[in-house]
């Protein structure tokens, strides 16, 4: 009966508990640290670019800017100029897979840089896919009318560049131009051929409606 009772009685061991406890709350806060590390190397670890097309000293001479109509003065084109312009950068493993990057469009300049825009430097992330560091990509800029649309697939005026070969630099790279989209060539917003039917539709219908008359 003492014996049983002995048993019965035997004092908690509040040491052991006090341990089991303290593991858990160091276990908490171990994967809370490993989940804030992991979410900090995937956010610096990202591939980026100078998404600009001017004021930028680039190590090759060749045209980048943007135009209307036609690439080039010299064949009728004329430099892009203004906010209602827009242009986004698409990005892809290759070049037939591109994508818009997840950061908002940007807006064309003024007249005082005209054919240019100012985007700062761009993630390579879209919504499916997050370029590293040391990727070799695709890259291509798209600009568009924004009055005939909200975005370069829906605008009846647009224009694409020609997709160019990129890498996104390494970890650490302190050379800033190898940022810079290099292999950047200029292209020209015009309308979509869709444009020019409802263009000539119109006229036609004017024609008509004067020959009843």
């Amino acid at each position: 009966m003492q014996q049983k009772l002995g048993l019965g009685l035997l004092p908690r061991n509040h040491n052991s508990d006090n341990r089991t406890q303290n593991n858990k709350h160091m276990l908490k806060k171990l994967s809370l640290t490993v989940a804030l590390v992991v979410s900090a190397v995937s956010v610096f670890a990202q591939g980026s670019v100078n998404f600009n097309n001017g004021g930028l000293a680039f190590k090759t001479t060749a045209d980048r800017n943007v135009y209307f109509g036609a690439v080039g003065t010299a064949n009728g084109g004329t430099l892009l100029v203004g906010t209602k312009f827009k242009v986004q950068l698409y990005v892809g493993a290759d070049a037939s897979s591109l994508e818009a990057i997840n950061v908002p469009f940007a807006s064309f300049r003024a007249s005082a840089g005209a054919g240019t825009w100012s985007g700062g430097n761009r993630d390579l992330v879209t919504p499916t896919t997050t370029y590293p560091q040391g990727a070799q990509v695709f890259l291509a800029v798209r600009a568009w009318d924004s009055t005939t649309g909200a975005s370069w697939e829906t605008a009846a005026i647009r224009g694409s560049s020609t997709p160019f070969a990129y890498t996104a630099p390494p970890a650490g790279t302190l050379d800033a131009t190898q940022f810079y989209m290099e292999n950047l060539r200029a292209f020209a917003v015009v309308p979509e051929p869709g444009t020019f039917a409802l263009a000539g539709l119109g006229i036609l219908g004017l024609v008509m409606a004067r020959r009843r008359k």
